[in-house]
């Protein structure tokens, strides 16, 4: 049985990479031997790399370094230097499964999380195909086609993949973005006659503020309301742009009790970003679900849209004039005062996005690439 050696960009102490990585590499270690090589922003201390080898999991964390391209390069080039190619090579986004690829390894599982090169696009000042754009396309092209196997967070980029690409459908195997239902936990709303709703994780340009100040705007007509923002390390100051009441900045251990605190989650992205939306799911809308919470998503944001509007698990933006403000206010009214909200939103973070689920599909890519 070879050894897992899983190489991620994100550090494991904060946002996805605790929520994601750690959180599934721990239920895989039993099975499996892990390596982890990861980047972190702040270096951790001897116990906490004992900690994590004591669970099984050998953890070899690297500094950040600087922002930037030459960064970024720096950053591909000291996973390359690190990376066994006799291993199964997990690699976390484009930019990791790259460096893993440049060793020829004999197994590569591209764990894509979102069509980069088109998200970077959309979300850059300039719209137009640039070198960087190019790059990352083609290394995304080169990557689908030389990796075992492909691991996408969204039935709808499926499809997109198979097109562009031109590859077997096989190859791809749908893990969802996955929240650990037995930590996070479903709890009634708290009811105290004001409205709390909770924005969290790392603000991006990809979030619709505009339309997020016009919901809390119209919301504060009809009752008290109270907006949190949980902000993570590496966020931008984007969220300051929001109509909020208090920040905060907790721990992903500490992370459902704040979700039980409130009453609904916030991840509302642009509309107008092209196709990468088709790649994307927010990490902190599973948790939402989980802890029994409604969500306001996107329409096109992946799977959300269907399957929270499908579920009645919250509301789904689309237009923002003020006509649809105002029936997304109604619609959240209504999902505050049915009873049986909460279970709804639980069953459906159970039902797509149970993290036991994805390591079973996990392990089966696994064992696929021991034969």
């Amino acid at each position: 049985m070879k050894e897992v050696l899983y190489l991620s960009f994100d550090s494991l102490r904060e946002g996805v990479g605790a929520s994601q990585v750690l959180a599934y590499m721990q239920k895989v270690a039993p099975q499996r031997n892990v390596r982890i090589l990861s980047f972190e922003k702040k270096m951790p201390t001897p116990s906490e790399i004992s900690n994590l080898q004591i669970q099984g999991l050998i953890w070899e964390p690297m500094i950040f370094g600087r922002y930037g391209i030459l960064g970024g390069i720096g950053r591909v080039f000291r996973l390359w230097r690190k990376t066994n190619r006799n291993n199964i090579v997990h690699a976390r986004s484009t930019l990791s499964a790259f460096a893993a690829i440049l060793k020829f390894p004999k197994i590569l599982i591209w764990d894509c999380r979102a069509l980069q090169a088109d998200q970077r696009r959309a979300l850059s000042k300039k719209k137009r195909r640039n070198v960087q754009f190019l790059a990352l396309r083609t290394i995304e092209f080169i990557l689908a086609k030389k990796a075992t196997s492909i691991i996408v967070i969204t039935e709808a980029v499926v499809p997109v993949f198979i097109s562009r690409f031109n590859i077997n459908s096989s190859k791809i195997h749908l893990i969802s973005t996955c929240v650990d239902v037995d930590k996070f936990q479903e709890r009634p709303f708290s009811k105290n006659g004001e409205i709390k709703i909770l924005l969290a994780g790392t603000f991006s340009a990809a979030y619709d503020v505009d339309l997020i100040n016009g919901i809390i705007e119209e919301l504060r007509k009809n009752c008290k309301v109270v907006v949190t923002i949980a902000t993570s390390q590496g966020s931008t100051d984007l969220w300051k742009e929001i109509n909020y009441d208090k920040v905060t900045s907790v721990t992903h251990q500490n992370m459902p009790s704040l979700i039980q605190k409130n009453d609904i989650g916030v991840s509302i992205w642009k509309n107008n970003l092209g196709i990468c939306l088709k790649s994307v799911a927010s990490t902190k809308t599973a948790e939402f679900l989980a802890c029994g919470r409604p969500v306001l998503v996107n329409s096109l944001q992946g799977d959300f849209g269907r399957l929270v509007s499908e579920s009645r698990a919250g509301v789904v933006t689309n237009q923002s004039n003020e006509i649809d403000i105002a029936g997304y206010v109604r619609e959240i009214l209504n999902l505050l005062s049915d009873t049986k909200t909460t279970s709804r939103c639980r069953n459906l973070a159970v039902e797509k996005y149970n993290l036991d689920s994805g390591i079973r599909k996990l392990l089966d890519i696994y064992d696929q690439a021991d034969n």
